[in-house]
Parts: structure tokens; C-alpha cells; sequence
């Protein structure tokens, strides 16, 4: 029997447990852990960027720029960082509504997944596979769909970030495919933050639940965390007029949009190794009637899954020679069942099942040296894909459709990168790195930035960079369905940009940065119709983004802090001239953090405004503003954290774009919804 016969669709055995039964799953993963140990504990703690002196924030560091430390100012790139703090006080309860913070970045749901447009381009059928998304470093992007799980997909709980650094502009010098428009960082908080036991628990609009028990100490010098989290939301009852007839519940979508999750995170560090593992998986309701599919039917769901075992080894040599290496396996498993209309009148419903097992086995070696002038770095990395298979088929009847088994493929790749001061004030970083693919051949993509402090608190950036996105498995094997054909001669798509970068510090209390820049987008993969009524994916045309970003960061004694930002982007497709679908020209985000009461309660605000975009069908998504209000309280000496957040404030109807496969053309999205959340330490 083909591949399809060997795989158990996981999501029609994974039921959701209880809510209780959850709670009790969770406290008793951590019953042998002794309490006594928490007098062990290292009792000194990390301070948070959030409380940091004016000073020291004027020199904030970063990792992801150039993979080692370096002052912001100092990279060769435009980076954002935000900080546990900030993701408390505003209330972010996933990746994706910190990123919809950042400027620049425009964020969409579809009632299944959450897509990232970066700099004005957002399309959702290539699943976040242009943006590179990493945890402490370890790349995330799956290796069937190159795939950046951003809402509640992402695999670890938001309340174990440290902090998120954004590095804008591709940088597959240093990252290879995916590091196309951004990467991003995600840094978990180390086990001298959570020093002891966290239990929290958050109710929320529409049924929603969610608990996590986390633990992190030193013994003997070992640095340990775990940590273990579940989600349950009942979801909404959806209207869509597209549906509105007798037939499809006049266009009513109930208990259709549940999502539920499980989050696993255990990290010990020892001697310079440390193994993380991270194990997540995901139930979601799909309410759109997607691809055709019964309306109104909660059968219609996918279920994904995302783990990774990570070591890695850091050690400081003779000479200066800092040695960084890692090697790592991840797996993903997607299932999904979707509900279909009999094929004649008295036959039962038709159930599809769709699927993709991706594994893969990746090693890393990195040398970085400090003289007196320069700042070397050079690595070395490998990535053999062992498992890529996808398949398709109905189940009862069975009746087989796709059954795509890739052979064994490797990837590997050589990089460097060199700091150089040319100056006490100019200095010129330069990098490359080329990779190989055992489908298309190699691709050599540099980087190079030429930086100018000419005072204390001002820099100049003059930056080039080129990257790539290597065709997904997906892209290139998955056929059948009498509708789909495969592409094996895929090419990677490529990018050039160009950006210029001010940053001014103003007096005591603001920050000043402004960007220009231009993307050169080319051979966009689009799934086309091909002469034989085929869907494909094709090397199309590209297209070419001018655009200019500014923000103002200010930060004064006491807590208060707050900062503005606007993008505008000119986009269009580089043969027809047209601007770009799901791609909003303006972006305007305000937050403010304002303490009251001693530092004890704190008030986060924040107003996101988006113009309108065009939809695929050509239909306007119009713009809207949405303004969000948390208060977070801290009692007990922080040991009690109490916080109660208001989303879409102002209940402001608005949508985005739908991607294709969904017969509305625009999302509807949520409207006022409320969280509370408790959060105890000890």
C-alpha cells in the first residue's frame, strides 16, 4: 500500500481533554519535581529591559543581526526589540500581536492561520515561508511549507519570552532560505528570571481558557526550565452573508471555530551544552467553509504539530576564538479533515483527509574573533530532510489522491562575515554565504552595510543585502486530485534591497529612527492554472517596493514610556505595474505604558491604524483603526501579577483580506473581546 495507508490521522484520535482533566495533567507533569529544591535556587535575577536606566537602554544589545552580541546602533540592520516587559503591559497573548506592534508589519487571519506582511507584501498562500522565525536561535519553519507559526500555532506560551528581536531586510547572508523579508527571534526567559514556580491561569471572551505551570532553578550548576501550558477556546458564532441561505444555516457558522492547544517546553543548560526541547500541538476549527467545503460543519479542522530537540555547546577558546555549535531534530505533523457534500443524494458526507510529515536532522558550526579592527565570524550548516511526505485522501470510502514521498534530500551551506572599523567612527560589515540545494544547485547571497557614528547619538546606516527562498515541498511535489501537478524545475525566489537608516537620539528621553528603503522582488512562486487546466506552482514575475518608515521611542524615570510609528509602502507588480493584493500603503501604531500607583499598577495602551488594501478578487478591504487597554497590577512584591485586558476597544467592524480557497472574499475579524489573567510566583 502507497504512504497513505501507513499514517493514522492523529487529529481524528487527539480529543481535547477536559478542562479539569487538563488543569490536573499539568500540575501532576510537575509532582516529582521536590519543592525543597527551591531553596536552591540562584536568588539573583535578571533585570528586564522594561526597568532599565535611560543610560543602559541607550545601549541595548542584540544577537540576530550578525549572530553574536552587538549594540543596536551598531548593527547592520533596522532591529526592533520588545521586551517581556512590554509584552505584559500590553497584554500580547501571541506572537502575532506582538508583531502587529512592530512597524512595518501588517498582520491577517483567516479564522485558521495568521499571516505576517512585511513592507507591504503579504500573501498567504506561501504560509510566513518569506520570514524566518527562530526560538534561541533554532529555526522553526517547518520543512514541508517552510511554514513561520506566528498566532496560536506558535509553539511556546508568550509568557516565556524574554524578548522578540525583529531584524528587517533579507538576511539569508547569514540565515539561507526564508530570511527573506525579516527574521525573527524569539528568546525565552532564562531559569535565574523565573527562579522558582509560576502558575497562571487567564479566562477570556468566548469561552476561552488558558493555565500554565512553569519551573525554573540552578542546582549544582545546572540551569533548568520546564514548562507546560494548555489552551481552550470555544470560539465565536461567525456570520457570512456569502452563505446566507436555508440551506447553509442562513450563513451562521456555530461551535465551528474552536481552537485548542498544548505547549511543552523544557530547557537544561550545563557546563556551556544546553538541550531544549519543545513539543506543541494545535486543534483548530475551521468556521469559512474553506475549499468548498460543508458550511457550518465543526468536522472541518486542522490539527498541527511542531516539536524539536536542540543541543548546543558555547565555548570560549585560546585567542579570543569564541566557538558556537549545535545540532538538532524537529518534526511536524499537519492533519486535515475536511467535510464534504455526498457524491450522490442518500450516500453519506464525504470526509477528506489531508496530511504532510516533515522531518529533519540539521547541524551548525560557528567560530566567531574579535582583533583589534575586525569582528569575524564564520560558520558552517547542514540540513538533511528525512521525511517530506504529503497525501491526500477520502476515508470512507477510501479513495487515494496524493501520495508524495520525496527521496532523502540535504542541504548545506558556508558563510562569513567581517566587522571591519575603518574608522573610530565608520565601520564597514561585510558578509556571504552560499548554499546548495539538491533540487536547484546553489545560490550565493550577500551583505553589506557601511555604518557612520558621526556623534554620540547619532547613526547612519547605508545598507545592501540580497536573499532567497528555496521552493517548499509543497511548492514543488504535492500533486493529484486530478486538479494538482507537480514542478520539479521550481527556481528560488530572489530579493535585492537597498536602505538607508537614521538613528538620532533626541535629548535624554527620545529616540529617533527613519528608513528609506527599496525591495526587488524576483521569480514570485504563484500558483497558476497551467495550459492543461493544471494547478502549478510557476516562477512568475516580481515586484518592486519603495518605502519609508519612521518611529519615536521615548522612555522617561518612573515607568512611563511609549512610542509612535508610521510606514508608508509603493508597491506594484513589476510587469503589470499594478499595486500588490493584501498590502496596505499605510501603517500607523501608537503605545504608551504609563505606571500608576507607585509602580504597582501599570496602564497599557496602544492604537493600530491600517489603510485599505485590495482583495484578490479585486474588492476593497477598507481601513480601519483598533485601540487595546490592559491594566496590569503587580502585589506581594511582584510575587502576584493581576491583569485585565479590553481588545478592539471601540468594537470597530473590519476585515482583512481572504486568501484563496475561501469563497468570502474578506475576514471579518474579532470585535470587542476582554482577558484576564493571573499570574502567581513563589
Amino acid at each position: 500500500m502507497s504512504i497513505v495507508m501507513r499514517l493514522i490521522p492523529a487529529s481524528i484520535a487527539a480529543k481535547p481533554l477536559p478542562r479539569a482533566a487538563q488543569i490536573i495533567t499539568l500540575l501532576s507533569i510537575f509532582a516529582t519535581v521536590p519543592l525543597a529544591t527551591a531553596n536552591l535556587l540562584a536568588q539573583q535575577q535578571t533585570q528586564d529591559l522594561g526597568e532599565a536606566s535611560l543610560e543602559e537602554l541607550a545601549n541595548i544589545t542584540v544577537y540576530t543581526a550578525s549572530r553574536h552580541i552587538q549594540k543596536v546602533t551598531d548593527a547592520p540592520s533596522s532591529v526592533t526589540v520588545i521586551t517581556r516587559d512590554e509584552i505584559q503591559k500590553y497584554g500580547y497573548r501571541t506572537l502575532a500581536d506582538i508583531l502587529r506592534s512592530v512597524r512595518g508589519f501588517d498582520i491577517t487571519y483567516d479564522r485558521n492561520f495568521t499571516y505576517a506582511g512585511v513592507r507591504g507584501i503579504n500573501r498567504p498562500e506561501t504560509y510566513n515561508s518569506r520570514v524566518l522565525l527562530l526560538i534561541d536561535g533554532h529555526r522553526i519553519n517547518n520543512n514541508i511549507y517552510e511554514q513561520a507559526m506566528l498566532g496560536t500555532e506558535f509553539p511556546l506560551d508568550v509568557d516565556l519570552i524574554d524578548r522578540v528581536e525583529v531584524v528587517r531586510g533579507p538576511s539569508s547572508s547569514l540565515y539561507g532560505t526564508s530570511a527573506f523579508f525579516a527574521v525573527i527571534n524569539v528568546i525565552t526567559r532564562k531559569a535565574e528570571q523565573l527562579n522558582g514556580w509560576e502558575l497562571s491561569f487567564e479566562p477570556a471572551s468566548f469561552e476561552t481558557y488558558k493555565g500554565r505551570v512553569s519551573y525554573g532553578g540552578k542546582y549544582r550548576g545546572m540551569d533548568a526550565i520546564l514548562s507546560s501550558s494548555f489552551y481552550d477556546s470555544r470560539g465565536q458564532t461567525l456570520f457570512y452573508p456569502e452563505f446566507n441561505s436555508a440551506a447553509t444555516n442562513n450563513g451562521i457558522a456555530r461551535n465551528a471555530d474552536y481552537d485548542t492547544y498544548q505547549h511543552f517546553l523544557a530547557t537544561v543548560s550545563l557546563r556551556g551544552f544546553t538541550l531544549q526541547g519543545v513539543y506543541s500541538d494545535r486543534n483548530k476549527g475551521i468556521p469559512t467553509g474553506a475549499f468548498a467545503t460543508l458550511f457550518n460543519d465543526p468536522r472541518t479542522h486542522t490539527f498541527d504539530s511542531e516539536r524539536y530537540l536542540d543541543l548546543s555547546y558555547q565555548h570560549t577558546m585560546s585567542r579570543g576564538w569564541d566557538l558556537a555549535a549545535r545540532t538538532s531534530v524537529g518534526r511536524h505533523v499537519y492533519d486535515g479533515i475536511y467535510a464534504y457534500s455526498p457524491a450522490a443524494p442518500g450516500n453519506s458526507d464525504l470526509l477528506n483527509y489531508d496530511f504532510g510529515r516533515g522531518t529533519w536532522w540539521s547541524g551548525e558550526l560557528k567560530v566567531q574573533h574579535s582583533l583589534e579592527r575586525h569582528n569575524l565570524t564564520l560558520g558552517t550548516e547542514f540540513q538533511e530532510n528525512l521525511q517530506q511526505d504529503q497525501g491526500n485522501y477520502n476515508i470512507n470510502p477510501f479513495l487515494p489522491f496524493i501520495a508524495s514521498r520525496p527521496p532523502r534530500s540535504g542541504i548545506w551551506a558556508f558563510y562569513g562575515q567581517d566587522e571591519f572599523a575603518l574608522t573610530r567612527k565608520l565601520s564597514l560589515s561585510a558578509g556571504m554565504r552560499y548554499d546548495h540545494y539538491y533540487t536547484f544547485g546553489g545560490t550565493t547571497n550577500p551583505r553589506l552595510g557601511l555604518i557612520y557614528h558621526p556623534f554620540a547619538q547619532t547613526a547612519f546606516k547605508l545598507l545592501y543585502g540580497s536573499a532567497f527562498r528555496a521552493p517548499s515541498a509543497y511548492e514543488m511535489f504535492y500533486y493529484g486530485l486530478g486538479q494538482y501537478q507537480a514542478n520539479l524545475h521550481l527556481q528560488p525566489e530572489t530579493i535585492k534591497s537597498y536602505e538607508f537608516v537614521t538613528e538620532q537620539g533626541l535629548g535624554e528621553h527620545f529616540h529617533l529612527t527613519a528608513n528609506l528603503f527599496r525591495n526587488q522582488v524576483s521569480r514570485l512562486i504563484t500558483q497558476r492554472l497551467n495550459s492543461s487546466g493544471f494547478l502549478v506552482f510557476q516562477n512568475t514575475t516580481g515586484a518592486h517596493v519603495n518605502g519609508f518608515e519612521t518611529e519615536l521611542d521615548g522612555r522617561f524615570l518612573g515607568g512611563l514610556q511609549g512610542r509612535a510609528s508610521y510606514s508608508y509602502t509603493d508597491d506594484q507588480n513589476a510587469l503589470t505595474t499594478q499595486s500588490l493584493t493584501n498590502s496596505p500603503h499605510h501603517l500607523a501604531k501608537l503605545n504608551v505604558i504609563a505606571p500608576m500607583l507607585q509602580q504597582k499598577l501599570f496602564a497599557g495602551l496602544e492604537a493600530q491604524f491600517n489603510s485599505r488594501a485590495t482583495t484578490l478578487e479585486g474588492g476593497t478591504a477598507s481601513s480601519f483603526q483598533v485601540f487595546n487597554a490592559t491594566l496590569l497590577g503587580h502585589a506581594m512584591g511582584k510575587h502576584l501579577d493581576v491583569s485585565a485586558s479590553a481588545y478592539n476597544l471601540l468594537d470597530k467592524k473590519y476585515f482583512d483580506p481572504a486568501p484563496v480557497g475561501l469563497t468570502q472574499d474578506q475576514i471579518q475579524q474579532n470585535g470587542r473581546n476582554f482577558r484576564a489573567q493571573i499570574t502567581a510566583r513563589f
